[in-house]
């Protein structure tokens, strides 16, 4: 009788423990690829990584973009397409199943790190989720434009977060976050 009693209780210890594991095996790995100049970027990024339970990958460029000389080479670097030399990742990209990616807008167009990371990385068969920060406006232009890059010519619509960094206050932020996490899944 004493057995059964002991088994029975390892059995009710044992099964929310099985079941959880079951559950994890399930689940979809997220990481959040971005690049942050001035960290408006890497705000947001941390937002979405706590949203999505999902692993951060800052896109680090060898190439100096602080200071008013940086500030300058950037936006001419974004506007003429050019693509920069990275830090190696720390994250494999195909160890993931949805990646959301994030840039600063320069001059309407994504950051010249985002661009390299867009080329150098194959992310067919990723769910895929775009979400970019402006002063003043050309989020969504530079978007399309990292929607275009990733497709490769044909046409495929991604979930997309633009912000301003006006927007930026949790009040404003999380609504649009939930909005965004949804849109994401749906689109799978």
């Amino acid at each position: 009788m004493l057995n059964k009693k002991f088994i029975l209780f390892l059995l009710c210890l044992l099964i929310p423990v099985l079941a959880g594991a079951q559950d994890g095996q399930d689940e979809e790995k997220v990481l959040v690829v971005y690049y942050s100049r001035t960290n408006h970027t890497h705000l947001v990024a941390q937002a979405l990584a706590a949203r999505f339970n999902g692993d951060l990958e800052r896109l680090i460029d060898k190439r100096k973009r602080t200071g008013l000389i940086g500030y300058a080479r950037a936006g001419k670097d974004a506007i003429a397409k050019n693509t920069t030399e990275l830090e190696p990742l720390i994250h494999n990209v195909q160890d993931y199943d949805i990646i959301l990616i994030g840039t600063p807008t320069w001059g309407s167009h994504i950051a010249p790190a985002v661009r390299t990371f867009i080329v150098q990385n194959d992310l067919s068969g990723k769910t895929i989720g775009l979400f970019g920060l402006c002063h003043f406006s050309g989020v969504k232009d530079a978007l399309k434009e990292a929607a275009a890059l990733i497709s490769k010519g044909r046409r495929r619509n991604f979930p997309t977060l633009p912000l301003k960094e006006s927007q930026l206050k949790a009040d404003t932020l999380n609504p649009k976050i939930d909005t965004f996490y949804l849109e994401v899944y749906e689109s799978r």
